[in-house]
């Protein structure tokens, strides 16, 4: 693999301040980037910047350091899911409330029915509600009961104009509840049920919401951080748990709660099968070609919606969803989605955006080219965009690098 350079990194004040390095363009002041793009077996590799370690440890950001892979994780739940599929133990175009046990329905559409296809592509008409998300030991679905009656369904659900299955919104929502699914259809635990038929057979050390991740592992772990009051302050993973638990999200209020109170199928958001995978660089790039041998085909690689401009049937947000299939980006190539170029249309994947990182799998059906990274320090707003797409210039500046590598 190639070589890799460092940011030089200059300590101000007890401060780490990040310089860009001259071989990879980032946007300056970000703490870390790298990638790793593969091209007919040749790979290509750089990393830059710090990453702050359990303990307060200070260390150069390499591809081998587990993060918080943000949205990825859903990409990542959408191919353990669909294992269920090919078994026949979920239909796609079913409706979801004879898996859930309970009848889940929007409540302005009483006579549509929500299916793991339209969760899948984010149609369903879920919403991230005003106290998102439920706490792992509350019941999900006794939630979304207590939103049908209050004002703006609480958040939880479309307005009453935005009908299931015809419109757009992206929401996290809606991979708590294929989490659910998984668990009532296996009656494992959402966690273990990714680990028995992705993980392990990969022989990945990777994990939701770090379980059955190492510890060895859990001690390189990259804080997500953002720039606050002149010091670099962590956001997530400062100090993970120790081998073998597990984070779950609890209530404000609860620390006794552990994972032996787990309720298999009461509540997806436990495990975060919507962003809380943690996982390496390298990691990441084993699953990339993985997925490049699986999902150019229909269901997964074909658009489930497209963005209609004349008549918005979605939301786009500024351009950057123009095609979106199950569980997965599909760039169609307009200006807004040209990530990759001219070929963008042969790209299929997923992007992360959550705790300070902003990250990427991706593979290119037609070249057969895989291209993973992860930036660190992103600002919650206020953020640089690229000129020409709906990326940001962070983002699409480390593209950019890595695909120049197999040009």
């Amino acid at each position: 693999m190639a070589t890799t350079r460092r940011l030089i990194v200059k300590r101000l004040g007890g401060a780490l301040v990040a310089r860009p390095d001259a071989l990879l363009d980032v946007a300056s002041g970000m703490l870390s980037a790298a990638y790793i793009v593969r091209q007919r077996g040749l790979a290509h590799h750089r990393a830059a910047g710090m990453a702050l370690h359990p303990g307060n440890r200070w260390a150069p950001f390499d591809e081998r350091q587990p993060f918080r892979l943000a949205s990825v994780s859903k990409m990542v739940c959408m191919f353990g899911f669909m294992t269920l599929i090919a078994r026949g133990l979920v239909d796609l175009d079913a409706d979801v409330s004879t898996y859930l046990g309970a009848q889940l329905r929007h409540p302005a559409f009483p006579n549509v029915a929500i299916t793991a296809r339209r969760l899948l592509s984010h149609t369903s008409g879920l919403r991230n509600g005003i106290d998102f998300p439920v706490p792992f030991n509350q019941a999900l679905l006794n939630r979304f009961d207590r939103a049908a009656r209050e004002p703006d369904f609480g958040g939880w659900f479309a307005p009453a104009n935005e009908t299931p299955g015809e419109w757009f919104a992206y929401s996290d929502t809606n991979f708590a509840v294929i989490a659910q699914i998984a668990e009532r259809v296996t009656a494992m635990r959402f966690d273990c049920f990714m680990r028995e038929t992705l993980f392990a057979p990969l022989r990945l050390d990777i994990g939701y919401n770090w379980s059955e991740v190492s510890q060895r592992k859990r001690e390189r772990t990259a804080a997500g951080c953002r720039w606050a009051d002149g010091v670099w302050a962590p956001q997530v993973d400062a100090n993970p748990p120790s081998a073998p638990e597990v984070a779950l999200y609890r209530a404000e209020g609860d620390a006794a709660s552990t994972s032996a109170d787990y309720s298999i199928g009461m509540n997806g958001f436990a495990l975060a099968p919507h962003g809380g995978l943690r996982s390496s660089l390298l990691d990441m790039d084993a699953l990339a070609r993985h997925f490049l041998g699986s999902s150019g085909v229909n269901p997964m690689g074909t658009p489930a919606w497209i963005f209609s401009p004349d008549r918005p049937n979605g939301a786009s947000e500024n351009g950057f969803y123009q095609a979106y299939g199950l569980g997965m980006q599909i760039p169609l190539g307009r200006p807004s989605d040209s990530f990759f170029g001219a070929d963008s249309a042969d790209w299929r994947g997923h992007c992360g955006d959550a705790y300070g990182w902003m990250t990427g799998l991706w593979w290119n059906t037609r070249t057969q080219t895989t291209l993973v990274y992860a930036i660190n320090g992103m600002p919650e707003t206020n953020r640089r965009q690229a000129a020409q797409t709906a990326l940001t210039a962070a983002e699409q500046a480390v593209i950019d690098r890595a695909l120049a590598e197999v040009k």
